[in-house]
Formats: C-alpha cells, structure tokens, sequence
C-alpha cells in the first residue's frame, strides 16, 4: 500500500446537486468549497474508493457566525462516520480570518436542523501526494 501523501475516502457531490445546493442555501463566506462529503481519512493513495449510499440527503446546516459554514448531511441514513465524527459537506469559509476547511468538523454541534435534500454523490479517493 502507497500511503505516501495525505488521501481521503469521500463522495463527492455531482455538478446538478451541487448547483440546487448552491440555489438553497446561499454560502455566507467568500471561499466556497461546496465539493465532497469525506468519509475517512488517511487513507493509502491506491485505496478503493467508499461504498456507493443508497442514499445521501441534506439534513442540516452549522455556521459558526465568523468564518465556517458546513452542511450536515445523513449516509444511508447516519450522520455519524465511523470515527464518530459527523457527515458534513463543507460550503463556505473565510481563509482570509484563517479558517480551513477542517474546521467545519468544530462548528457541527452548531447545526439547525434542515428539511432534508436529497442529493447525487460520486465515491472517490483525492489527496495530495
């Protein structure tokens, strides 16, 4: 196994859902990223890629009222991933107050509740190595 580089396990969300997201729910900061649902990290460059869901939905959006912005999202139903952390897209940051895209995983518990949207998601491995 190549575990050379920093890679994830994810589904990214398809070009159609992404624009009705985009439609919905209006990014409040400058850098939207609006791209992939991660489901594991550090994973081995040559890993396969997750299981496709048999459904993927919208449930919930978190905003930390300075410069994070993420979606919540449900996996055949969970919102919890297998580290016990939460599925979520992240939409919008302000890199420019320092703000990553990691750091969506700190404003989750900041989620209101959103009727869900379903969506389309391809899975995929990405990284840099």
């Amino acid at each position: 196994m190549d575990r050379s580089g920093h890679f994830y396990a994810c589904y990214v969300v398809d070009e159609i859902s992404r624009a009705r997201l985009l439609e919905l729910i209006p990014p409040r900061y400058p850098d939207v990223i609006a791209h992939h649902i991660t489901v594991q990290f550090d994973v081995p460059r040559d890993a396969a890629p997750p299981d496709p869901p048999s459904s993927v939905c919208v449930t919930g959006i978190a905003d930390d009222g300075h410069a994070v912005q993420g979606l919540r999202v449900a996996i055949d139903g969970s919102s919890v991933r297998p580290d016990g952390r939460i599925y979520h897209i992240t939409w919008s940051i302000d890199r420019s107050k320092g703000a990553r895209p990691v750091d969506t995983n700190l404003v989750m518990s900041l989620t209101t509740e959103l009727a869900p949207i379903d969506i389309a998601v391809t899975p995929a491995v990405f990284g840099e190595g």
